[in-house]
């Protein structure tokens, strides 16, 4: 065999020897891709389903807990008419128009029930405060223009939106109306805009959670803990929602003109003339859960 045989010999041996090992690593790459092949679908389907569980489990939280508010708020509302209407029917206008015979009844209404109570008074027909318990001077003042007057004039009981009204501060009003003599008359107690807000701002998760209440017209009713525009996207869009069941809860993702996306859960209050609104960061709020700080 010559030199050059050999050579040739020789050079077709390391390129067998090469395709072979080549050929060697392939099947073993082969052999691990098609083994953790499996793994990485079964891993990816685990992961998924996780996701989706705990996405619907924080949802389902958040619904939970905004339903159980809106009962709460709903059943303090009925509370402070029934307490006006035991008022109304136990006592005659004619006791009840006697101011100092008012004033124990607010302290008793205090004492009993907090501080939630600020005041009461007994407006007859023609919207005259004839009797005043309070720490305004509103005795004799008129409410016979004013649209809280009118509106619960019409009703045997009435809750009205947050105003300023006469005394220059937030609250609003819950009335009864009854009878005397055959015209009509109004005990009314205006509730206390910070103690109402308190029972909102208790509904709070996570660092971004957040409530507040806003009226049919998109008029906050509560003091929200951040800024919120109620007349833009996403509220104007619920607000025009009628004849929602009672007692539904909704849930729904939106994302804001600043790009940050927020998980939304609302409920209407008041017979549908209030929104209760629960909002939330994404990013937050899909984190592991955590308990609610009240």
């Amino acid at each position: 065999m010559t030199l050059k045989d050999k050579t040739g010999q020789a050079i077709r041996n390391h390129e067998g020897q090469r395709y072979y090992r080549s050929l060697t690593r392939n099947m073993v790459l082969t052999i691990i891709l098609v083994s953790f092949i499996p793994y990485f679908v079964v891993t990816a389907i685990l992961l998924q389903q996780f996701y989706s569980s705990h996405r619907e489990k924080v949802i389902a939280h958040l619904e939970g807990l905004v339903k159980k508010h809106k009962q709460n708020i709903d059943a303090f509302l009925k509370e402070k008419l029934g307490n006006l209407s035991f008022l109304a029917k136990t006592f005659s206008y004619e006791e009840l128009a006697n101011e100092e015979f008012l004033k124990d009844r607010l302290g008793m209404l205090q004492q009993c029930y907090g501080p939630f109570f600020v005041d009461l008074g007994v407006i007859n027909a023609r919207g005259i405060q004839i009797s005043y318990a309070g720490p305004f001077q509103l005795v004799k003042a008129s409410y016979g223009n004013a649209d809280w007057f009118k509106s619960a004039m019409k009703k045997e009981s009435y809750i009205s939106d947050v105003f300023s009204g006469l005394r220059g501060l937030p609250h609003f009003i819950v009335a009864v109306r009854e009878n005397w003599l055959g015209d009509p008359w109004i005990l009314r107690g205006t509730i206390d805009f910070v103690a109402f807000n308190s029972l909102v701002e208790q509904i709070r998760i996570g660092q971004t959670g957040f409530a507040f209440i806003i009226n049919r017209k998109g008029e906050l009713q509560t003091k929200p803990s951040y800024p919120v525009h109620p007349a833009d996207e996403p509220y104007a869009a619920i607000l025009k929602k009628e004849n929602v069941p009672e007692g539904q809860v909704s849930a729904f993702e939106w994302t804001d003109e600043s790009g940050v996306k927020n998980i939304y859960v609302t409920a209407f209050l008041k017979g549908g003339d209030w929104l209760l609104v629960y909002q939330q960061k994404i990013s937050d709020a899909f984190q592991i859960l955590r308990g609610p700080c009240a």
